[in-house]
């Protein structure tokens, strides 16, 4: 039993390394490993949910082809209905203002581009580093980075890594056809304010996405 104890133990601080020395990881430059400018980063953002699926939700969305499959829509309506779409989550996360992609969680603005601004915002008994126009966390970025190969933080890259993390849930091609309530509904633990995601947080009323999404020029898949 003792044995059984020490092994458990064992395991249990080689995943509490590996976290750490993840947090560490700077995707995108080759893989090398930079100290965080304060140990506490490291285990700031462990209480945070995390925006990307785990494993079974990944396998899910793998074993239904329409999900990540080539889209049959047009591309230019695809396009609108996918610029409208973001537009919609921007206007439910309340960053759809002039500042919304340098907007950190609870309204404060941070100043550059260059990286994830990686500031900890204190809310409740935990903190968040959500951050730009689709609030994204730290540690969803850090891996967003390194899946895509971008580079900064800029509106650009934003827009991207919200587009991904849409893909990764399987609701892409949702988007891209206009079914938005099917869309929103496969992304809602990734958002807090959008209906359903359960975090105890105010979300928005589906009729209030829907006007804002055809207010951004989105077309709704007709039957």
């Amino acid at each position: 039993m003792m044995g059984e104890n020490n092994f458990l133990l064992g395991a249990i601080g080689a995943v509490l390394l590996g976290m750490a020395v993840a947090q560490w990881r700077r995707p995108g430059d080759g893989g090398t490993v930079a100290a965080p400018a304060d140990i506490s980063d490291v285990f700031a953002g462990w209480g945070e949910p995390d925006q990307s699926p785990n494993v079974l939700e990944s396998v899910l969305v793998f074993a239904d082809p329409g999900t990540w499959g080539s889209s049959a829509v047009p591309v230019d309506v695809a396009g609108a209905n996918a610029a409208a779409f973001l537009r919609m989550i921007r206007f439910s996360e309340g960053t759809d203002g002039q500042d919304g992609y340098r907007t950190l969680f609870g309204g404060a603005l941070f100043d550059s581009y260059a990286d994830h601004p990686r500031i900890y915002v204190p809310f409740r008994n935990t903190s968040s580093s959500a951050a730009g126009a689709y609030q994204i966390l730290y540690r969803t970025f850090q891996g967003l980075q390194s899946k895509l190969g971008t580079a900064g933080f800029s509106p650009e890259v934003q827009d991207a890594m919200a587009l991904e993390l849409i893909r990764e849930r399987g609701a892409l091609n949702d988007v891209y056809a206009g079914r938005v309530q099917q869309a929103i509904s496969k992304v809602s633990k990734v958002w807090a304010s959008l209906p359903g995601a359960g975090y105890n947080q105010p979300e928005r009323q589906l009729s209030a996405l829907l006007s804002a999404y055809a207010d951004a020029g989105g077309n709704l898949e007709q039957a």
